[in-house]
């Protein structure tokens, strides 16, 4: 869905003087908001405390506690579901316990050895330096999802509103294994409800279901600046290039808009388990919190867990080959946290529903009988997939998708250019030295990658290869020209990496040949719409932004040696400051203007008026005051009212209470404790105009009911 443009001065006008906006955000109920605030800060770093408790940390003082509140974020909803697996509800009380349970037992045991000076005394090294501009990267970006969030007054689009059904199930069971959820609420049993569980637990502590989702939705996505900062200076062991990636991520446009769905908990977890991953070189226990932290990302989005799981495999794949030897702990660690999510998540809901249904919660197209319909069963497409062209990429813009803007910006997309010519610069003594092996290697790889390729292509979107006329090779050539050439250079670089790290002893760019490979399985992944094999492709862009980030840091870290080289500091710094600013006019402005627009409702609304007397109602009413609607409890509870919309009795009276008696409803409201009813549009939909007025009218004579609100869109009764 495209987006009105925004005047961005407008915006930093906002960023400095809107203390109004700050308000909303922060302190929509001033105890109840803070107070939640801090639980979950509680939460995290009391469970990544405890987690990261026996193994080897970072040495720097700030690194090690900030990731700890990465590896809390990933236990949390993991600890919900054990909790459940063993009949023990998910109260906020019990997980607040069992999160400082070990950290006060440390302090109490360790009291005398304890240095607090060290919260007073953190010096300003350049690592330190470093990591305080990444915070004030990370405040930028929470200011630009938290305040476009909250740029209007109600949930966006239509995913939000489901979501809501499962916060609010969570909030007030405390469980997500009953059936009530496995038939009535989308997105839990089977759909991994990782992102609803946590949510859940934070809505628990407060009243105000619509800040919970949006103020915590902005929060845990703009966590990704930290934990990805610290998880490429231990991926590169550079901290510039760690900096200059994280201000990449937050202005790319490709990386995740403020959107509501599960996929705001599982991709800021990659960066994540990746730390994990590489901090097993220090201690090898790292293993057990790497599987530990992947279990949630693993049970947070059908699309993106399955992504999760090849994008550890490509790493793993690739370390092994370039350290040429098996890598036993990140394996175990691999295998660790697949266990681990089917043992709590996966196979239980295999066991109480079928493997069938399980697959079609990730949208594939599985037959009645719970066959597979061919080759669909690798193809899964997704609502937003389009044929991408070179401009999509290099041409960011302010009007663009709200659940997975696409676009790179032409100063990224340059650097991305500049790493991969220089890396064939930098080692052209090995490509002189093995020039036999590199192009055998490199013409084997490509057809490979060329027969896959034509094999798999089907030019239409929608269509599987068997329901196509056979494509000339010409044709897919023509049609695929950018994808192909892409993929040729990035090959070209990634097996000159590799031949050089086995003919050279101090290989030190391993982590450049990782990268590459995420490239190009992520490139193909963005442009695989018209081919048999992909997932969702249009949700990949948020995924091809990570490497492309990494690789424009390695651009910029080339250019800025080339530049100190030839005219000194003055000349990098020079260069430094035209990337910055390139970026930000290219990318920065684009990803703003998308972020802070206002975005639409949702498609099921009947009238803007509607949304205006839903408005009015969360403004007015008390908050989770009992609505009742004939037509769609999702804006009854994401206004911040309730409804029980998992409750069968509710559920079929919606559809058959329409046509009762004004004096039978106000029976069977009373007796269920509803204290309002609303009728809507959407009602005026469902039963016809002229059924609905009548409704309107027979409430209002007959003294049973109290108008307290009005439009064109609605009217809101109380009951008397």
């Amino acid at each position: 869905m495209k987006l009105t443009d925004v005047d961005l001065n407008m915006f930093l006008i906002r960023f400095y003087f809107n203390n109004n906006l700050f308000k909303q955000t922060f302190l929509t109920n001033d105890t109840m908001s803070m107070t939640t605030i801090l639980l979950f800060f509680v939460y995290c770093y009391g469970l990544g405390f405890t987690v990261s408790s026996f193994v080897k940390n970072s040495e720097n003082f700030i690194e090690r506690n900030l990731m700890r509140l990465g590896f809390g974020l990933s236990l949390l909803p993991f600890l919900a579901l054990v909790l459940n697996i063993i009949k023990i509800p998910s109260d906020w009380r019990i997980i607040l316990v069992i999160s400082i349970l070990y950290p006060i037992y440390f302090i109490f045991k360790n009291y005398s050895k304890l240095d607090f000076s060290k919260f007073t005394k953190i010096k300003i090294t350049k690592t330190n330096l470093s990591i305080f501009i990444m915070l004030v990267i990370f405040a930028v970006n929470f200011y630009v999802y938290g305040s476009g969030a909250f740029n209007y007054p109600y949930l966006e689009d239509d995913d939000s509103w489901s979501h809501a059904f499962g916060v609010k199930y969570v909030s007030m069971n405390n469980n997500v294994f009953g059936q009530a959820a496995a038939e009535y609420i989308r997105y839990i049993n089977s759909y991994p409800p990782a992102y609803d569980i946590l949510l859940g637990i934070l809505h628990q502590t407060n009243d105000s279901i619509y800040w919970t989702m949006k103020f915590f939705n902005a929060l845990i996505i703009s966590l990704s600046t930290i934990f990805f900062y610290f998880f490429v200076k231990e991926f590169t062991g550079n901290k510039n290039k760690a900096l200059f990636a994280a201000f990449a991520l937050m202005s790319i446009p490709a990386f995740m808009s403020h959107f509501i769905w599960g996929i705001s908990l599982s991709v800021p977890l990659y960066f994540v388990v990746f730390y994990a991953l590489e901090r097993i070189k220090h201690d090898k226990k790292w293993w057990i919190v790497a599987a530990l932290v992947m279990v949630s990302a693993f049970t947070s989005s059908p699309t993106h867990s399955t992504y999760l799981g090849i994008f550890f495999v490509l790493y793993y794949l690739t370390k092994v080959i370039l350290e040429r030897k098996i890598l036993l702990y990140h394996a175990l660690a691999g295998l660790g946290g697949v266990m681990l999510s089917l043992t709590f998540w996966w196979v239980p809901m295999i066991m109480s529903s079928s493997f069938a249904d399980v697959l079609r919660s990730f949208g594939f197209k599985i037959g009645s009988d719970g066959s597979a319909l061919g080759a669909n069963l690798f193809s899964r497409g997704g609502t937003g997939d389009r044929v991408y062209t070179f401009q999509d990429f290099f041409i960011a813009q302010k009007q663009n998708m709200i659940n997975n803007p696409i676009g790179i910006g032409i100063f990224l997309s340059l650097l991305l250019i500049i790493v991969l010519i220089y890396t064939l610069f930098k080692y052209k003594d090995s490509l002189k030295k093995n020039k036999l092996s590199i192009s055998i290697s490199y013409i084997a790889l490509m057809a490979v990658v060329l027969f896959s390729l034509f094999s798999t292509y089907v030019k239409a979107l929608w269509e599987s290869k068997d329901q196509v006329e056979p494509i000339p090779f010409n044709v897919f050539f023509s049609d695929q020209f950018f994808l192909i050439v892409s993929l040729a250079f990035t090959v070209l670089a990634l097996v000159v990496l590799v031949i050089t790290n086995y003919t050279y002893k101090d290989f030190k760019d391993s982590y450049l040949a990782v990268t590459l490979v995420w490239f190009a399985f992520t490139f193909y992944a963005v442009n695989a719409g018209p081919y048999s094999f992909k997932l969702s492709p249009f949700r990949a862009w948020m995924l091809l932004a990570i490497p492309i980030c990494i690789l424009a840091a390695e651009g910029a870290s080339n250019l800025m040696a080339i530049s100190k080289k030839s005219v000194g500091k003055a000349g990098m710094y020079a260069v430094l400051l035209i990337l910055l600013s390139g970026i930000y006019f290219t990318s920065t402005q684009q990803k703003i203007a998308v972020n802070t627009a206002n975005w639409p409702p949702g498609a099921f609304w009947a009238s803007g008026e509607e949304i205006g007397a839903y408005v009015w109602m969360k403004d007015n009413l008390p908050s989770n005051s009992k609505v009742f609607t004939f037509a769609n409890n999702g804006p009854v509870i994401g206004m911040d009212m309730f409804s029980c919309h998992w409750c069968n009795d509710i559920r079929v009276y919606m559809k058959t209470g329409f046509n009762e008696s004004t004096q039978d409803t106000h029976n069977w409201l009373k007796q269920r404790n509803y204290e309002y009813i609303i009728i809507d549009g959407q009602t005026a939909k469902e039963f016809g105009p002229e059924q609905v007025n009548q409704k309107v009218k027979g409430f209002a004579e007959s003294g049973l009911f109290q108008p307290v609100f009005q439009n064109q869109g609605g009217v809101i009764f109380k009951v008397a």
